[in-house]
């Protein structure tokens, strides 16, 4: 049999993402809502390292678990941080992304059923008024310019990062 160089074998890449419990996430949340005096009700919030990463342009996101994870895990929320990235960043810059992300969590008691609903809230604008007003936007350009860095962004590309 004479050798076919269309059916040489090559080096496969895995698209696998590796997703981690993040204790020093969920240490810098609960500093982040005793500060700033964030009340989620009974909610549970599950934090959460995947890497290499989200994808190279979202650096973190927050989601409603499904009805299975809420049963097996016992979280209402999810926050996902894109780990190389993270690896990268500075305390305050972790922090404010952390502030962010949990001003997504909005839970609302109903009082028709008496129960509570998990919603998520959408930001003001590409970010709440309420981090931008005290803390501006600075600790979102270094996200920004981490994972352009990192991931070798083009400029358009760097400013669709995001959270």
């Amino acid at each position: 049999m004479h050798e076919n160089d269309l059916l040489s074998p090559e080096p496969t890449t895995s698209s696998e993402k590796q997703l981690m419990e993040s204790p020093e996430i969920e240490a810098i949340a609960k500093k982040v809502i005793e500060t700033y005096k964030l009340e989620f009700g009974p909610a549970e919030v599950g934090y959460f390292l995947v890497y290499p990463h989200i994808s190279k342009q979202k650096a973190a996101k927050c989601m409603k678990a499904t009805r299975e994870v809420k049963y097996y895990s016992g979280n209402d929320y999810l926050i996902e941080v894109s780990g190389e990235l993270w690896d990268m960043l500075d305390s305050k810059t972790k922090e404010m992304m952390i502030y962010h992300e949990l001003l997504h969590l909005d839970p609302t008691f109903k009082s028709k059923t008496q129960e509570w609903k998990m919603n998520l809230r959408k930001p003001d604008f590409a970010d709440f008024y309420s981090i931008n007003d005290k803390f501006g936007n600075e600790w979102y350009k270094t996200i920004q310019a981490t994972a352009s860095s990192l991931y070798d962004l083009d400029p358009r590309q760097e400013s669709k990062v995001s959270l």
